[in-house]
């Protein structure tokens, strides 16, 4: 739960992923306090750090930790009345950017830690934030970034004020060490909320991608994708030149159920007989609803016997169907089924789907809940040639 809460980050308001610039900048000048604290008091920090910068910079850092304090205020007072107030999001990247900037100064512009923040920054802003308001403070933090390096190169001002060049291994073991302990929090965070985001956008798009294939009423294949389905069928069966049956079946007089009982009725009838038509399938074999009360049937590796004892297990199926209306009356339910094969001079399968719906419209006019199916060369196949065919 905590997880799907991180990654929808991408769905909150403004105001509040300005807070959590603010959960993630308060922490790490919390964390350099402690570390400047822990370096001054070590005996050997003369040899390390200048001890007098080293306390004024613990002095900026209370400050920023106190002024990072009332925007939180400030964020928590706003996410309750204007929770979409853009300004705020803008105030928190200014702080965050700019005070990033000038506490990687102490340490040395050209740093490892400053270098993690320049990569990392913005493409985690870019993800989650607004771009207008990323692209203001990451053009804010360069001239200041620039500036203050100008300004050491040209010896206006010390670079890494500081810090004691390291004169020894000692010394510059703990300024590697230390600016490890810079850069890991903000790269660990970084890259965990980027790959709880990544995740998050992989679901959404796996589960965009499952709606868009899906009939949002019974669940099947829509006519889109049960079309895609048999395209990929007919490419299977011509390279190993095995038969493939198509089946199209139309719910018998499904109007008068709409008419006569309500389209909540019907739209019961439609998920009970998706949900028959699936069970009474082989593993394989696909089913869709082709358009309104229509479903179609794609059969791989199915000759015309076998494909006829799969629509008539359908067909009992369906007539075996239990549904009642809002006053409690069973509504008969029946389908009539047109069957197919696909023939080698078919140009694709909807020259087979045409076929089978002709093949439908016959079994609506030989009395409906029948199977009927028209061969291409062969024509009409009377329904009694399949009487004795073994139950697929």
């Amino acid at each position: 739960m905590w997880r799907k809460r991180i990654a929808a980050a991408l769905e909150w308001s403004p105001v509040d992923k300005g807070l959590i610039l603010m959960a993630m900048a308060i922490p790490l000048y919390l964390q350099y306090f402690l570390w400047s604290l822990y370096v001054i008091s070590r005996p050997d920090s003369h040899s390390l750090v200048h001890t007098e910068v080293v306390k004024r910079v613990m002095e900026v850092e209370l400050l920023l930790i106190a002024i990072g304090s009332l925007i939180v205020i400030a964020g928590i007072f706003l996410r309750r009345r204007r929770p979409d107030y853009l300004p705020f999001q803008h105030a928190t990247l200014q702080y965050y950017s700019l005070s990033l900037v000038l506490m990687s100064y102490s340490i040395g512009t050209l740093s490892f830690p400053v270098g993690i923040v320049l990569l990392g920054a913005p493409i985690f802003g870019f993800i989650l934030l607004n771009r207008r308001a990323v692209w203001w403070a990451a053009a804010s933090a360069f001239s200041l970034l620039m500036a203050l390096s100008y300004a050491a190169a040209s010896g206006d001002i010390p670079y890494a004020p500081s810090k004691v060049p390291p004169a020894s291994s000692h010394a510059f073991t703990f300024w590697m060490l230390s600016e490890l302990f810079f850069a890991a929090p903000f790269l660990i965070l970084i890259t965990f909320m980027a790959d709880q985001m990544l995740t998050w956008w992989r679901d959404r798009e796996d589960q965009i991608r499952e709606l868009s294939r899906r009939d949002g009423l019974t669940g099947l294949a829509n006519r889109r994708h049960i079309l895609s389905e048999a395209d990929a069928a007919t490419a299977r069966a011509r390279r190993d030149e095995q038969p493939l049956a198509v089946v199209i079946l139309d719910l018998d007089h499904f109007k008068r159920v709409n008419d006569s009982h309500g389209h909540g009725t019907g739209d019961r009838v439609l998920k009970a007989s998706a949900e028959r038509l699936s069970a009474a399938l082989r593993a394989g074999d696909s089913v869709g609803r082709y358009g309104g009360e229509e479903f179609l049937l794609v059969l791989p590796n199915t000759d015309a016997s076998e494909a006829h004892a799969v629509a008539e297990r359908c067909r009992l199926s369906l007539q075996a169907l239990i549904v009642h209306n809002d006053q409690g009356l069973r509504v008969p339910v029946t389908a009539s089924f047109g069957l197919t094969l696909l023939s080698p001079t078919d140009s694709s399968v909807n020259a087979a789907i045409g076929r089978a719906d002709e093949a439908l419209y016959q079994a609506k006019g030989h009395g409906r809940n029948r199977v009927e199916t028209l061969l291409a060369g062969s024509g009409m196949v009377p329904s009694d040639a399949f009487s004795k065919a073994p139950q697929a």
